[in-house]
């Protein structure tokens, strides 16, 4: 028997806690707590728009007992191991990661360390708000949306200034045009990173493009001048 075998490790649910706790984050981190876990494999699912685990809307939306059950089961295998209040694997659970690793699609684990990446290091409203709102399904019977949407202005902005989202993204959430958002940064503090996520995303959109165009140039001016002091 071997170990993929021995421990039914062939399921999607125990494939997947493997794999993604064998990631690192965009912080270099492994570790990951319940709920991230959770949600960076609901957002793997949306990203190649194939469900094999059951997840339910309830409560925090896009929550999975499944995975709790077979998280639960891998811990007493001991091939993932409580660490203060989150989880990481084992010895044992590192060598079946990177045997399972071997069997799963290219493509696949590409999109679980994009979702890992971009979500892992998310405080826990922004991470329940980019989901909800990029899957929207999941608000029905959200116990926490309402709550969330009374302070999405500042989740939206903070999302966007990590490069979670795009100004497009951003300005759709918030129902607002891509250059009234563009207003909500003062244009002294902007940083130059962020500028770069603005012109990116202008870009790609030709909406609305000769205000912003000129709000980008202002940018520019407030930049150097600050650079020159």
């Amino acid at each position: 028997m071997t170990l993929v075998e021995d421990y039914g490790l062939d399921s999607a649910p125990r494939t997947l806690l493997l794999l993604v706790l064998s990631i690192n984050d965009c912080n270099y981190e492994k570790d990951m707590d319940k709920l991230h876990i959770q949600k960076v494999i609901r957002f793997f699912e949306h990203l190649r728009k194939k469900k094999e685990i059951d997840f339910s809307n309830f409560k925090l939306g896009g929550v999975s007992y499944e995975l709790e059950e077979n998280k639960d089961a891998l811990i007493e295998y001991e091939l993932i191991e409580p660490t203060d209040g989150c989880f990481a694997l084992t010895d044992e659970g590192n060598e079946a990661a990177k045997v399972l690793k071997q069997t799963f699609g290219t493509s696949d684990y590409c999109d679980l360390v994009f979702a890992k990446q971009l979500l892992n290091d998310l405080p826990g409203d922004e991470l329940l708000y980019f989901m909800y709102m990029t899957i929207p399904e999941t608000q029905k019977h959200s116990t926490e949306f309402s709550r969330l949407e009374r302070k999405k202005e500042a989740l939206v902005k903070s999302l966007f200034s990590k490069r979670k989202i795009d100004v497009a993204t951003a300005s759709a959430w918030l129902e607002i045009s891509q250059s009234d958002f563009l207003k909500k940064f003062p244009k002294t503090a902007i940083s130059a990173e962020m500028q770069k996520a603005l012109i990116e995303s202008y870009q790609k959109s030709s909406d609305e493009d000769l205000t912003i165009a000129k709000d980008f140039e202002q940018v520019d001016k407030d930049l150097d001048q600050k650079c020159d002091l």
